[in-house]
């Protein structure tokens, strides 16, 4: 999944090209729109907003609307073209946090995102290797996500033993995306475990069907049953009723990981 993307895939539409276009121009797969979200924690320093569109502005004026955040790392990202802008300058944001959405303001030729990564002098350098992956001087927070079946899209990502949990109390989850944990979860509809998955190249579960069991190695974790409270916590994995988190038949609507 994308560290910039609310849901969905990268598809880089202008690739950078230094001195000539120090960024890259995204959307969504297969050339849909999406909301933007903070690639990793930090504050905002600046944000441009109440721009329209404006073919060959120059400035800051051709950004249109625009955030800029400078991480803890000393690192800063910068989003371009903004419909909507969810957040204001000072304001503190975490990895994940939906800040805006796609749009064409300033000097842009149809919707889509322009995400900049700048060093600690705040000089432009290709964010391309960024888009799914640290910053470089990032201290990595192993995450997770988990996909809301009834509305249909994934839910932030949630920093393992933080105290947070991924998933929405009374909406069933379908899927859950893990940066480094290998693990697997149990469809409840077709009734039998699903393929293990390893890293967020690939998620575990089947959108749209619920899950009622999960395992995950090398992790303590728990799940909050639909309509129903916390299990207790689980940290193996084996074919007993201790070895995963879940009860067959009842549907899971949130996952921690500690």
């Amino acid at each position: 999944m994308s560290r910039v993307l609310f849901e969905g895939e990268n598809q880089i539409t202008n690739g950078y090209r230094k001195n000539v276009h120090e960024a890259v121009d995204l959307v969504k797969k297969w050339y849909q729109q999406d909301a933007i979200i903070a690639h990793s924690s930090g504050t905002v320093v600046m944000v441009q907003t109440g721009m329209s569109h404006n073919p060959g502005s120059t400035g800051n004026a051709s950004y249109g609307n625009f955030i800029k955040i400078k991480h803890d790392d000393g690192y800063y990202t910068l989003y371009a073209h903004l419909k909507e802008v969810y957040v204001k300058k000072d304001e503190r944001v975490t990895e994940g946090q939906k800040i805006g959405y796609m749009g064409d303001t300033g000097n842009a030729y149809g919707v889509h995102l322009h995400f900049e990564v700048r060093n600690t002098y705040d000089v432009r350098i290709d964010p391309e290797p960024y888009l799914d992956a640290n910053l470089p001087n990032e201290e990595r927070k192993i995450t997770y996500q988990a996909y809301d079946n009834i509305k249909k899209y994934w839910l932030p990502n949630v920093v393992v033993g933080d105290g947070g949990y991924a998933g929405n109390f009374g909406n069933p989850i379908g899927g859950i995306y893990t940066d480094k944990y290998k693990m697997r979860v149990h469809d409840m509809k077709k009734g039998y475990w699903l393929p293990w998955v390893e890293n967020r190249n690939d998620y575990a579960g089947n959108l749209g069907n619920d899950i009622d069991g999960v395992q995950i190695y090398n992790a303590t974790y728990r799940v909050h049953l639909k309509n129903g409270s916390w299990l207790p916590w689980v940290n193996k994995v084996d074919d007993t009723n201790a070895g995963y988190a879940g009860i067959y038949g009842k549907a899971i609507d949130a996952i921690e990981i500690k």
